[in-house]
C-alpha cells in the first residue's frame, strides 16, 4: 500500500479517472518505460447521488495541491477528507490536465459496495506516444 497525491500511506484510497482518456494519460505519465502488456481498462458505474461526492471548487483546494512531486498540502487535504468519511468520492482536477477530473474513492465508505464494474477491455498505448517521448 502506498500513499498518493491525496492520501497518506496508512489511509487506503482508490484513484479513478472520470474519463477513459484521463485514465490513459495519468497511467502514461506514471510509467517508468513501456508498460507491461497485457493491459486492461475497466469502466465502472458510480452511484448517481451528489451527496456521496465532494467536489471542491479550484479556489477551495489548498495552495500547492498541484505541486510536482505531490506534497503535503494535497496529502493533508485528502487525508482529512478520508478521515472524515462523509462522502464516498472526492472529485479533484487532474494535475496532468486540470480540465479533466479524477475521483478519489474512500474504500471505507458504506456506499462503495454500490460501485459496479461495467466492462473490462484490453488496452494498449499507440506506439506514437513513445516516439514523442524519445528526445
Amino acid at each position: 500500500m502506498e500513499g498518493g497525491r491525496w492520501n497518506e500511506t496508512e489511509l487506503p484510497a482508490v484513484y479513478m479517472g472520470l474519463s477513459a482518456a484521463i485514465c490513459c494519460l495519468e497511467t502514461f505519465v506514471h510509467q517508468a518505460g513501456r508498460p507491461q502488456i497485457p493491459m486492461t481498462i475497466t469502466r465502472f458505474s458510480l452511484p448517481d447521488d451528489p451527496e456521496l461526492y465532494l467536489e471542491p471548487r479550484p479556489g477551495d483546494l489548498p495552495e500547492g495541491w498541484d505541486s510536482l512531486p505531490s506534497d503535503k498540502p494535497s496529502v493533508d487535504f485528502g487525508s482529512q477528507w478520508l478521515r472524515d468519511g462523509k462522502q464516498m468520492g472526492l472529485i479533484v482536477p487532474s494535475v496532468v490536465l486540470p480540465l479533466e477530473r479524477n475521483v478519489v474513492i474512500n474504500p471505507a465508505h458504506p456506499a462503495v459496495g454500490s460501485i459496479e464494474v461495467l466492462d473490462i477491455q484490453n488496452f494498449r498505448y499507440d506506439e506514437r506516444m513513445f516516439k514523442l517521448n524519445q528526445s
